[in-house]
């Protein structure tokens, strides 16, 4: 599913052919506009494993040489080391695996995601970017009405024929589309972003953006991945705020944003969590 770009397209038929293949309806409002309810997430780029990690525990504790310390691993190993350093709280190992990718989210999703200042960002311009000349996209929850979608639009366009884009972009609303670029640690990601913005106290869409990259994390990084899991109800205090008694916090959070901005695509966590669904 990861690590390929497959273009994008809209066909007229009015549905969305995203990089998994999957189709998520969408409401077109014109032929410049397009309004969809699931953000999009891809994996461009990896670093480091969990292997390397482990390889290093070798060269700099023990002091063999860098050809013996990479034949000496084995799957048990680097599950037995990367855990050790995981429940004892020796995070910055971490920091030698990361992951790179291009995430499109509404402007106030993009807003609260900056604010993790761990992570390095480049985003999508609406300063230089001239939606009369692109066409112009909007991520709502599913049922948000496309009056005021609309207005805006045809607000812009009034205004571009007398400003220049930077100007014309404030009429447009915090559902407007960005395409920005993340690069984020494996520690940041795992063990900041994630007990952060999984957590149902985030909104839907950028808890959908989060479970996302999460996924991509299992599969890059599997057994770090798999302890986080375990632990992130206690990772951060509010992480089971405002959630019914008796549910399960993680499933109950990914069960919501996926009524408001569609199925994920994909949910390795699931032999995990055999009362997913009930």
């Amino acid at each position: 599913m990861f690590g390929k770009v497959i273009l994008t397209t809209t066909l007229k038929t009015g549905y969305y052919i995203s990089n998994t293949a999957r189709r998520d309806l969408i409401l077109e409002i014109s032929t410049d506009v397009e309004v969809f309810n699931t953000p999009r997430v891809l994996l461009v780029g990896s670093w480091g494993s969990e292997g390397l990690v482990s390889a290093f525990t070798d060269a700099l504790y023990r002091g063999a040489s860098w050809e013996e310390v990479l034949s000496a691993q084995t799957q048990e190993l680097v599950e037995r080391r990367i855990g050790a350093f995981y429940r004892q709280g020796h995070w910055s190992v971490f920091e030698f695996m990361g992951a790179q990718f291009i995430v499109e989210c509404s402007r106030a999703c993009h807003t609260q995601f900056i604010r993790h200042r761990l992570a390095s960002y480049w985003s999508e311009s609406q300063r230089y970017v001239d939606y009369t000349k692109r066409k112009i996209r909007f991520v709502v929850p599913v049922g948000f009405p496309e009056e005021p979608l609309r207005r805006a639009y045809e607000d812009y366009i009034k205004l571009r024929e007398g400003f220049r884009p930077e100007y014309a972009r404030m009429a447009l609303p915090n559902a407007a589309a960005v395409l920005f670029a993340v690069q984020m640690n494996a520690r940041e990601l795992l063990l900041n972003f994630a007990p952060l913005r999984c957590a149902y106290t985030a909104q839907a869409e950028i808890r959908h953006v989060c479970w996302q990259m999460f996924a991509a994390a299992w599969r890059l990084w599997p057994v770090l991945a798999k302890l986080v899991w375990q632990d992130l109800p206690q990772l951060h205090r509010d992480f089971c705020t405002k959630v019914p008694r008796g549910e399960d916090c993680r499933l109950y959070a990914i069960k919501d944003a996926e009524e408001k901005h569609g199925p994920l695509p994909d949910k390795p966590w699931l032999a995990a969590a055999v009362a997913y669904g009930r």
